[in-house]
């Protein structure tokens, strides 16, 4: 359940930093400030998924451009797309298993995102898998 709960506030300060000014370490500093009694191992997973993620975004974007015919990267939603970036991430740079990863972001998907989110995450993010 840690590891589930350190997704959801992986999420949330990826989210925060892509609608904000902050970068990385603002938000994630901004965010532990608000919250009284966090875990501390769910705070430092989430954190390693933040890094993990902002570091791999170029590289995630430039493997992604051939796996989303039609669309671009700039059109997707916040959510959808802030959770395909965390789910390569994890997997790549996190070394877990894909699909553990997939069914913990399509379980925020349902949370987070639209009505069509689970299903577009799932086949970019499985696609993107089968593709390395």
């Amino acid at each position: 359940m840690k590891r589930r709960d350190s997704r959801e506030l992986a999420l949330k300060l990826l989210y925060s930093v892509e609608l904000s000014d902050l970068d990385q370490i603002d938000a994630t500093e901004r965010y532990a400030s608000f919250q009284k009694g966090l875990d501390p191992e769910v705070y430092e997973y989430a954190v390693k998924l933040l890094n993990w993620t902002l570091a791999s975004y170029k590289e995630i974007q430039q493997q992604l451009k051939p796996l989303i015919k039609n669309w671009s990267m700039e059109r997707l939603g916040k959510i959808d797309k802030a959770l395909i970036y965390m789910a390569c991430a994890e997997i790549g740079w996190g070394k877990q298993p894909a699909a553990v990863v997939i069914n913990e972001v399509l379980e925020l998907a349902k949370k987070y995102g639209d009505k069509d989110s689970a299903g577009f995450i799932n086949g970019v993010v499985d696609a993107w898998v089968k593709m390395r």
